[in-house]
């Protein structure tokens, strides 16, 4: 009995200690510089850790894209910030994590009975493809993402916009999709028959907006 009692101890231990090593971390460039009163400090903090340029601005709403300190500079994303009661705050990301990409729009979007923002992404990465059973080669891997911030959090749902997986030139995969909108919804039309796995699109996304 004491040994039963003495192993039911050391398993709590443990449980508790794994418990307190869980510790879920927002992204660096997330929890760095998260609201400010003016938008110089934004940039003041943000240079502190990465070379920050201005992309794009709409009234209330400013795009900063992120360059590693290092040599040779890197483009890590854009961070969008929204002006909130007086404050600047981080209301959207995007981070490349290695790939190239291309800021193809910022706008303002209302859908249903809430106000965000769109921001468009163009990306373009390589991928490895199973041609036939046995063998795989290099492709090219270009999407176009539509991502919806409501400026309330960094989180930014997104909607495929196009897809296309070529080799040696030759569409692979392919998709194009025809965005609309309902309350808290992006449905995405489009014809699947080619898609692939690497175009493989959901006809919904949830948008998880606040509703105000």
């Amino acid at each position: 009995m004491r040994w039963l009692l003495a192993l039911i101890v050391l398993l709590s231990v443990a449980e508790t200690a794994d418990a307190r090593r869980l510790v879920i971390s927002e992204p660096p460039m997330v929890r760095r510089c998260p609201k400010f009163r003016a938008w110089n400090q934004v940039m003041t903090c943000l240079n502190q850790h990465y070379n920050a340029k201005l992309a794009k601005e709409l009234k209330g709403a400013k795009l900063v894209t992120l360059f590693t300190k290092n040599t040779p500079s890197v483009d890590s994303g854009v961070l969008l910030y929204v002006e909130r009661a007086g404050q600047w705050q981080l209301g959207g990301r995007f981070e490349t994590y290695g790939g190239e990409y291309t800021v193809l729009g910022l706008t303002t979007i209302t859908i249903g009975r809430r106000s965000g923002y769109r921001l468009d992404i163009g990306q373009v990465t390589p991928v490895s493809v199973m041609v036939d059973a046995l063998a795989a080669v290099m492709g090219t891997h270009r999407i176009h993402r539509a991502m919806f911030c409501s400026g309330d959090s960094y989180a930014c749902p997104e909607a495929t916009v196009s897809c296309d997986v070529t080799v040696e030139g030759n569409a692979w995969h392919v998709f194009r999709g025809t965005l609309s909108f309902e309350e808290n919804i992006v449905n995405i039309a489009g014809d699947r028959e080619h898609t692939g796995p690497y175009c493989n699109i959901n006809p919904k996304v949830y948008l998880g907006w606040v509703t105000k």
